[in-house]
């Protein structure tokens, strides 16, 4: 293929050091006339996308089919060969979770709030809720009701019925206006309170969206704890290999996003196939060919036996399910504090 002339001036125009050859040796550049003819232009563009394509096609084959290959030659420094790590897990999630949103069928906007008759008809109950309120205090003041014949109807489980039911305008207010009306010792626990307030205040804002903002919120932000989960896996790893002194941590995060690269990649596949068919009974197969890929990446990357792979595998597995629930309950809070 036809290049362009080198330019008589040693000088590069990106970094201004002297270029000896081709190429400077500070920054790369190639040192050549820049006035490029739309020629020039196509064949750098499919030169380009050839050698992409290239190394995405040889990384995706060591990925698939050589378990533990691909992270091995990467750590061995063979980096200009294959798609970097992190390029590709993003590229991969991206496409994941974008799959995901398309493929779940609920387009339900999340912020459409009710119909004015469905707001009016939470107003008359916030109404009916607020007289409520207030017939009991005057009640309790004048000793013409026992406190404990109300704390039943005024307790956690019948407001969570309420919630139910749809009728929660300025529901907190009430909730927390009747739980007032009872001794300290027949009220909802603090926490009860606390939470069950929290809930009706969203109910409020969102009314029967709820259930659907949550869980916007939750997907929205679900490749970010995937992201959080990289680390920590490759952490597992490292105190598994602690004794290995030729590997550092780097190498462990290498392995977690290549692991996490091909998820994502069976994931895409198996959402692509199952989309026909309307089902995805299939998940609980992939999950047990995912775990024998991982086995067979831990023998093949860090050199040890398959008896050793599986222990370790199984050890990494536990932990991360572990780890993985302790974050999805912290993330569940702080969408729940926070929305």
């Amino acid at each position: 293929m036809k290049t362009q002339h080198l330019r008589q001036d040693k000088t590069c125009l990106n970094c201004g050091h002297e270029v000896p050859e081709r190429f400077c040796t500070h920054c790369g550049q190639e040192n050549v006339d820049t006035k490029e003819s739309f020629g020039h232009l196509v064949s750098h563009f499919f030169q380009d996308i050839t050698h992409y394509d290239s190394k995405l096609l040889l990384t995706l084959k060591y990925l698939f089919f050589y378990p533990g290959r691909l992270t091995r030659e990467y750590i061995a420094g063979k980096r200009m060969t294959f798609v970097n790590p992190i390029r590709l897990y993003v590229f991969t999630s991206f496409l994941f979770f974008l799959l995901a949103a398309i493929t779940a069928g609920n387009h339900h906007d999340p912020y459409a709030r009710e119909s004015e008759t469905e707001v009016a008809k939470q107003k008359a109950t916030f109404s009916g809720m607020r007289s409520t309120a207030e017939k009991i205090r005057e009640k309790l003041a004048e000793g013409r009701v026992a406190p404990e014949d109300t704390a039943n109807a005024i307790s956690g489980a019948n407001v969570l019925d309420l919630i139910a039911e749809d009728s929660l305008q300025n529901s907190a207010h009430v909730y927390d206006s009747l739980q007032q009306t009872l001794p300290a010792e027949q009220q909802d626990s603090w926490i009860q309170r606390k939470a069950l307030i929290r809930l009706l205040e969203m109910r409020d804002k969102y009314g029967a969206n709820m259930g659907y903002v949550l869980e916007e919120k939750f997907l929205h932000n679900y490749p970010k704890l995937f992201f959080l989960l990289l680390p920590f896996f490759a952490l597992l790893l490292k105190w598994f290999y602690r004794k290995r002194k030729d590997l550092v941590y780097g190498d462990h995060a290498i392995f977690s996003i290549h692991t996490h690269t091909l998820v994502f990649m069976i994931g895409i596949l198996a959402m692509l196939i199952g989309l026909p068919f309307h089902g995805f009974a299939y998940y609980g197969w992939l999950a047990l060919l995912v775990f024998l890929y991982l086995v067979l990446s831990i023998r093949n990357t860090y050199r040890v036996s398959f008896g050793s792979a599986l222990g370790t595998s199984l050890g990494v597995v536990l932990g991360y399910a572990i780890g993985t629930l302790i974050v999805l309950i912290l993330f569940t809070l702080l969408i729940f504090v926070f929305t």
